[in-house]
């Protein structure tokens, strides 16, 4: 072989395994003639979508054998969409148990990737809204990032846009935050994207300023928000891949024998809902699933009927058609390398002979360009070039030429010339993702080369568009039948702003597929600093790291490698590839050698790396039919005890272990949707119990008169007890205490809100002295209508201000007193000119308040939320039950509620849980009394508000309704733990069986559970039916009247 075959032939690279990235290259090296019908099935319901904005057409499954080219037929209906002016999306689905958060990252992350005639698809978008409502040329360049955008414009858009399509009510927030992250300002960027991937640490003042609301949206919530903005658009394409090694990763691991187990049939059933809810939640779009015929025959035999009629099934891909069609897929590949060689081969498929592709319509895509790439590697290896003439060979000798050493020492000192090159850019923040990428990329197509293998040969990721989630990936097919692979991706993250912290590790995780327990999935975070200091960013750092993910030191010296080998790999040289396997550079790059596998390099024994690629086929490893005998299952192991922070729920209808849920888990709050009858209130108070027990208070609404027995124990022989519950009941009563508070009832033990602190404790700590005045003015301004922006309400601010420091220092005494130095204000008292007039108007609005409002610095012990969640000595935990029987009216009780989360809200705040798992519970039943569905009341905006923010300091809620359809929908998508007992009436089974399908789960039989049963869905794990335990406290058939409450409450 000479200089110039062996130079023209190491130029050729070839791939066949396409990634997600490559989707969204145009392929100048498509061939026509394959699987057209398929390609033609989506683009008709394409066209379907098209004629309608409110369509919902059938979804479109393609499938093949592994290597039949659907991850290239994904990238043709990318383009052929997109040039029809449409939207194209593709969702890896890495893991079935946040299907609508890896929906959510495909959206946007795509939606960054350009389309004809725009640099992205989301400065279409806003360019197809801001000229479809009138605005000019400069506003919408503004909109799309191009110029600086302002809150009043964004305003501006929205009102201008809800005015012609009045539903845009529903996704005018999710449109502000697209408008943000399109803009070419990074913290903007980072705002917009971490509200649009419900980052919870968002700074409030920035929130306010740019109309953002405090409320987290769900992953579903948003990817439904963009699918109907897109829709006023154009209509749009959601790709679904990686499903086959989805499946294949989760039998493989969880059933060595083969035999489907009941956590992969939830598995199953979790994608069958998800694939469902896209078809049926997205507007004007078409589902396209890619994946293998026998995976799509068992998950349609095995999960619910209604997934095979939601979905059309295209004609499935096939092997190679014809001879010619295998010719010209080879010559394409060839013919780019060689004429940039600047080399004339002897015929277009040279070194691979005309009558090699006799018997190729027996070979796939991918197993002919294997087959073709293991003969050009053994051609190089032994510096001989022959004609392949046949498909499958017999295994070949190689032989390994000595290299020439005068070419090692030329690229040695080469490399050591290049390593003293300096350009750290790689290390700035600002320019991470534009040059990391290839750096990255050079060096992992490096490590691969060093590896010398052809089996089990590596492939890496092209290198990602703009705003990357990764920076690089390299993959691994451990099984050409089922698409089974393990993945490594890197991440370089310099960033110094928690929020954007944040941001890039979250993302980088749902691009990875990083969940515990996968283990093929590894992500890997390029990092030289410290992370930023605070809780949330220590909370994602810990669950990366929980779930397998690891930090390595990006340093100067990684970064001169990698450009040094960047630089060699663009210079060609002839030897490069043989002194890359001698000298294995890439292997010696910390941050490779720290966490990608060791493998062999090329071993020098006669065909020891060479494998023979068969001719694809697809035996069907995916069961057709869901096999469960009970003779071939193993004796079940005893079930594992519960951790020390988890609480028991109950037990399975079915068996196994005992239902549980962690403290920490409980911070993401609980939602109970249960009927009369259905065993609720036993479930919320054994839920409290449970919790007392581990030391954690609670503050507990009670509108019926139920649970205010909790303090009272079971008369001797009246409950049989079972298990440990008697030593438990013992346990919560002699270290728990629970006081019942009347609110309104003087012969209870009555409840109010006293606004004024105690000055006298304070007085001599001024920074003390200036939180009580500020906490003081919180509390009162509201009832002296003094808050507003107005310049009246500023002045009325300052005033009260002055009055409360003024008040401090006098004397300590109550509102009333507070109220006559209103009244009489003392002159010097008030820096402002008409202060005496203003404090005049402030007095008369505190009187007004405390008339309407008895609970307004009336009597009874304050309701501050440290003396209800805080127990006595000698009590572990406090259950603070607030019996409402005394607020009368619907408004009251708003009131009430209202004031006591505004001051729940405050203290937590200052007292956050810290290092506990859970600092405390708040507990509304009846909650859709408080925060409806369809009407404003009074303490819906601070429920919506704690809802979202309470979870940070460690404050649980729980949320009991037996109206599902009647609580505000915001609620149960924030609610990580959901139970749901029987229901009576059909419009409220038909809404919880829906809320339910948005959290995966299904409940068919809900209206027919017997008491005490409950379907139970913990966090992200499936919906399990549980028996629950009786509570330990008393629990007759009636609740207490009122005069019992008043009897419980005196003690």
């Amino acid at each position: 072989m000479d200089a110039e075959q062996y130079a023209a032939l190491s130029s050729i690279q070839l791939t066949w395994a396409p990634t997600p990235d490559d989707v969204w290259r145009t392929n100048e090296l498509h061939v026509d003639g394959m699987n057209e019908n398929s390609l033609s099935s989506v683009m008709r319901s394409f066209d379907e979508a098209d004629k309608r904005s409110t369509s919902k057409p059938l979804g479109v499954v393609i499938q093949g054998a592994a290597g039949s080219g659907k991850t290239h037929m994904l990238g043709q209906v990318r383009d052929k969409v997109q040039s029809a002016g449409g939207y194209f999306f593709l969702i890896e689905l890495l893991d079935e148990k946040v299907f609508w958060d890896s929906v959510l990252h495909g959206i946007l992350t795509d939606i960054e990737r350009p389309t004809p005639g725009f640099d992205s698809q989301l400065e279409k978008l806003l360019w197809d809204l801001g000229t479809d409502v009138g605005l000019g040329r400069m506003e919408c360049r503004a909109l799309q990032g191009e110029r600086t955008v302002s809150p009043d414009l964004i305003s501006q858009f929205i009102d201008r846009l809800r005015r012609k399509y009045p539903d845009l009510k529903q996704a005018r927030h999710t449109l502000r935050a697209l408008v943000l992250a399109a803009s070419a300002d990074f913290d903007l960027q980072d705002l917009g994207d971490a509200f649009l991937r419900s980052n919870d640490a968002l700074d409030h003042e920035q929130r306010t300023y740019w109309g953002l609301p405090n409320a987290v949206l769900t992953s579903q919530q948003v990817a439904v928000d963009i699918s109907w903005l897109l829709s006023l658009s154009a209509p749009t394409v959601v790709a679904v891949d990686q499903i086959d090694t989805l499946i294949a990763q989760s039998r493989m691991q969880s059933d060595p024998k083969g035999v489907f187990t009941a956590e992969q049939g939830t598995q199953l059933d979790n994608i069958a809902h998800g694939l469902m809810g896209l078809r049926q939640n997205l507007v004007r779009t078409v589902a396209v699933i890619s994946l293998l015929p026998s995976a799509w025959t068992f998950i349609a035999d095995n999960t619910v009927e209604s997934v095979k009629d939601r979905f059309h099934v295209a004609e499935s891909l096939h092997q190679i058609p014809t001879r010619e069609i295998g010719v010209e897929i080879v010559a394409k590949r060839f013919a780019a390398r060689y004429e940039q060689a600047g080399f004339t081969p002897p015929h277009p498929t040279w070194p691979i002979a005309p009558e090699a592709f006799d018997d190729v319509n027996l070979y796939n895509p991918r197993t002919l360009l294997r087959s073709v790439d293991d003969h050009i590697q053994i051609c190089l290896r032994n510096n001989d070039i022959t004609e392949l003439t046949t498909l499958n060979p017999p295994v070949p000798v190689v032989v390994i030429p000595p290299a020439p050493p005068g070419d090692f020492v030329k690229l040695d000192a080469r490399f050591a010339e290049l390593l003293a090159v300096a350009d750290f850019s790689a290390l700035d923040a600002d320019d991470e993702d534009d040059t990391v990428p290839s750096l990255l990329g050079a060096g992992l197509d490096a490590w691969i080369t060093e590896t010398g293998t052809v089996e089990h040969k590596f492939t890496r990721d092209a290198e990602p568009g703009r705003k990357p989630s990764l920076h690089g990936r390299i993959r691994r097919v451990l099984d050409d039948v089922t698409d089974d692979q393990e993945h490594w991706g890197f991440r370089a993250i310099a960033a110094r702003n928690p929020i954007s912290v944040q941001n890039r590790i979250q993302k980088a995780c749902t691009a990875a597929g990083l969940t515990q327990g996968t283990e093929k999935r590894r992500l890997v975070i390029l990092r030289s600093a410290p992370w930023p200091s605070g809780p949330k960013t220590a909370k994602t750092v810990q669950a990366f790291e929980d779930a397998g993910g690891i930090v390595v030191s990006f340093t100067e010296s990684d970064v001169l490698a990698l450009s040094a080998l960047k630089a060699l790999a663009a210079e060609k040289d002839e030897n490069l590839q043989a002194w890359l396997v001698a000298r294995q550079p890439a292997h010696e790059i910390a941050l490779f050698r720290d966490v990608l596998p060791k493998t062999p390099v090329l071993d020098e024994a006669a065909g020891a790396n060479t494998v023979v690629h068969q001719p694809a086929t697809d035996p069907g490893l995916f069961p057709a039919h869901e096999v469960r005998p009970a003779e071939q299952s193993p004796a079940p192991a005893p079930p594992p005890p519960i951790s020390d922070t988890a609480i028991p729920l109950g037990t399975p209808t079915d068996g196994g272990p005992e239902v549980s849920v962690e403290l920490e888990t409980l911070r993401k709050h609980t939602a109970i949707f249960a009927g009369s009858g259905s065993g609720k209130t036993v479930l919320i108070r054994r839920l409290l119990e449970e919790c007392a027990l581990k030391g954690v208070s609670a503050i507990v609404l009670d509108p019926n008169n139920d649970l205010s027995r909790l303090g009272v124990e079971w008369p001797s022989g009246s409950r049989n007890w079972t298990g440990d519950d008697e030593a438990k009941a013992s346990d919560y009563f002699s270290n728990s205490e629970v006081v019942v508070w009347t609110p309104r009832r003087s012969a209870g033990r009555a409840l109010s809100f006293q606004p004024l602190p105690n000055f006298a404790e304070v007085i001599d700590d001024p920074d003390e002295f200036d939180s009580a005045v500020e906490s003081a003015l919180s509390s009162l301004a509201p009832q002296a209508m003094a808050l507003g922006g107005t310049a009246k309400s500023r002045q009325m601010m300052a005033v009260l201000r002055q009055a409360l420091v003024d008040f401090g220092h006098r004397s300590q005494g109550s509102l009333d007193d507070f109220i006559d130095l209103l009244e009489n204000f003392p002159d010097g008292a008030s820096t402002l000119k008409n202060g005496v007039k203003i404090a005049a108007d402030l007095a008369e609005n505190l009187k007004a308040s405390t008339t309407t409002d008895p609970l307004f610095g009336g009597a009874g012990s304050s309701a501050d939320p440290g003396m209800l969640l805080t127990p006595r000595a000698g009590k572990s935990a406090r259950i603070s039950v607030i019996n409402m029987s005394g607020l009368t009216t619907a408004s009251q009780k708003e009131n009430f509620v209202n004031q006591l989360q505004m001051a729940l809200f405050a203290w937590i705040k200052k007292n956050p849980a810290g290092d506990r798992p859970l600092g405390g519970l708040f507990v509304l039943d009846e909650a859709q009394n408080f925060a409806p569905s369809d009407r404003m009341t009074i303490c819906l905006h601070s429920t919506l508000a704690l809802v979202s923010q309470a979870r940070k300091y460690g404050l649980g809620m729980v949320f009991a309704t037996q109206a599902p359809k009647g609580l505000n929908n915001k609620i149960p998508g924030n609610c990580g733990t959901q139970f749901y007992g029987r229901l009576n009436a059909p419009v409220q089974i038909e809404a919880a069986k829906e809320v339910a399908r948005v959290k995966g789960g299904s409940i068919p039989d809900i209206g027919k559970l017997p008491a005490g049963e409950f379907y139970a869905a913990v966090e992200e794990s499936s919906f399990v039916r549980t028996k629950t335990r009786l509570c330990l406290s008393y629990h007759p058939k009636s609740p207490p009247t009122e005069e019992e409450v008043i009897q419980l409450a005196r003690g």
